[in-house]
């Protein structure tokens, strides 16, 4: 994996050209900035990973006596409200699309803004070339202790990851693994499913823009969703992935594709593995067939046993397995759509409690990397879970890849509302045209429930007509759980349209049909 962003840092082609990074944002208040350069200091000391230094031939140096860990501080306590978040607004775009200097060691980035009041926001971002998901947590929460409790600074430290990396080299029985599920693959490089079929931004931005959309399930939802999982004997995480590829199918009117899902298993062949940073990231390539699934519940546990048997083969690199697929295909094969799970980690949610309590609550995560269109991520967060998409809108259209999430969300919380929505079966792909009766129809509604607003497709629908539209579905479609977020401000008829569609089925074009026959006999 390290030499695949690597090599993807310096591409040039669409998809290329970004550092593989993870950056985040923590509100908390009356960090002292002082105090916190000491513990970041003594975090460089324990974690050398975090000032990786990476040569123009990309090989890897660790410098005993490179300098602290530095802290880039922007007073904006003299600012006004709206100053202050515009410049924080600034700060967020440039991290995000921060493309690290490995040469000078800048393997990690550290940043505190104070804002008037004693509010503050840190900033942490980290390359994953030297720190993966797993590492990220491993770093939050023990610059949270040592921050806290300045006198543990002097306790042992953890292995080194090159010393996991040396074991791992030469272990033979792990060897023996390699060889075997390298053959394993082999044997199965003509059976794996075709990338995505993601369309195309029809006027993308000029360079890379990442974006990230987010919600969040509260612990009642993530409760039902685990009942969910348990009731068909599979995971929460293979529950996720599942309605996720059958929302992404739709989507793109796909029944069968690839999905690339992260690993971050570490061979135990050193002590203290849990406790060191480094990269350790694996991928697992995913087939999806969605034609052989008759329901959702099918499908999920279709994925789950694939998944099982992905796991037991794992040793043999998914990058070796996307070299050997380019080689059978004879052309560069791409792996664009990522869907990384974060539930059941050790520990519970993806920070321990200090994190918040003590550097504050995360308010913004987003994650880049070359060759990566769309990663979705799940993971336990505040006692639910967190949804996130963070999406290459330099490659997707935007308008398509909020409908794909909004269509996702919805599906969890219908789901989570009631188990038999996970009997019907994956689906039809959702299009402008599957969906036009019941977008007709909700224009015809509007009209009548907020006369004299003008209504369109593509234009937001009325405030006034919320209130009506959501009776009219409930008593209408009540099977349909509609989601609460499904008529904020910026909801138009078309989105809405395709929402509905998904989640009935098709249903809400029949009761569509019967409505607009109504309306024009009257």
């Amino acid at each position: 994996m390290q030499a695949a962003y690597w090599v993807g840092r310096h591409s040039q082609d669409r998809l290329g050209g970004v550092a593989a990074h993870l950056y985040a944002e923590f509100d908390g208040r009356d960090l002292d900035p002082d105090r916190l350069r000491d513990a970041l200091g003594a975090l460089g000391q324990r974690h050398p990973m975090l000032r990786l230094r990476v040569d123009a031939e990309g090989r890897q140096h660790l410098d005993r006596d490179a300098p602290p860990l530095p802290l880039a501080v922007d007073d904006l306590r003299g600012l006004s409200e709206a100053d202050v978040r515009g410049r924080l607004a600034e700060t967020r775009r440039a991290w995000t699309h921060r493309r690290p200097d490995l040469a000078r060691g800048e393997a990690s980035a550290f940043g505190l803004t104070l804002r008037p009041g004693g509010a503050c926001r840190l900033h942490v971002d980290t390359d994953m070339i030297a720190v993966d998901p797993n590492g990220f947590r491993i770093v939050m929460d023990d610059l949270a202790r040592l921050y806290a409790e300045p006198d543990e600074a002097g306790e042992p430290a953890p292995p080194l990851y090159g010393d996991w990396l040396d074991r791992v080299s030469a272990d033979p029985d792990l060897a023996q693994r390699r060889a075997r599920d390298r053959a394993w693959w082999r044997g199965r490089l003509a059976g794996i499913a075709p990338a995505p079929p993601l369309p195309e931004a029809p006027d993308p931005p000029a360079g890379p823009c990442s974006d990230r959309l987010a919600t969040w399930l509260d612990p009642a939802e993530r409760r039902a969703l685990e009942t969910r999982a348990r009731a068909n004997r599979i995971t929460p995480s293979s529950l996720l992935l599942g309605l996720f590829a059958a929302t992404l199918g739709r989507a793109m009117g796909a029944g069968r594709f690839r999905l690339n899902v992260p690993a971050f298993w570490r061979e135990p062949v050193i002590p203290d593995v849990g406790r060191i940073v480094g990269e350790f990231s694996n991928v697992l390539i995913l087939s999806v067939d969605l034609a052989a699934a008759d329901t959702l519940a099918a499908l999920c546990r279709q994925v789950a046993d694939r998944m099982v048997d992905l796991v037991a083969h794992s040793a043999h690199p998914g990058v070796h397995v996307m070299r050997d697929l380019s080689r059978h295909h004879g052309g560069m094969q791409t792996a664009p759509v990522v869907f990384t799970a974060g539930i059941g980690l050790a520990g519970g949610d993806l920070f321990g409690e200090s994190v918040e309590r003590v550097l504050g609550r995360m308010v913004w995560v987003i994650s880049q990397g070359p060759q990566v269109a769309l990663d979705a991520q799940v993971a336990a967060f505040a006692g639910g879970i967190l949804v996130n998409f963070d999406v290459r809108l330099d490659a997707l259209p935007e308008a398509w890849i909020r409908d794909t999430f909004e269509s996702y969300v919805a599906l969890l919380r219908a789901v989570a509302a009631d188990p038999a929505n996970l009997d019907r079966p994956p689906g039809r792909p959702v299009t402008d045209d599957t969906a036009r009766a019941t977008e007709a129809m909700l224009i015809a509604l509007q009209r009548r429930l907020a006369p004299g607003e003008p209504a369109g497709g593509d234009r937001p629908i009325a405030p006034a007509a919320h209130a009506g539209l959501a009776g009219f579905l409930a008593t209408y479609l009540p099977a349909c759980t509609l989601p609460p977020d499904a008529l904020a401000p910026a909801t138009t008829p078309r989105r809405l349209a395709r929402r509905l569609h998904a989640l009935t089925d098709g249903a809400s074009d029949d009761i569509a049909r019967i409505f607009l026959e109504t309306l024009n006999e009257t």
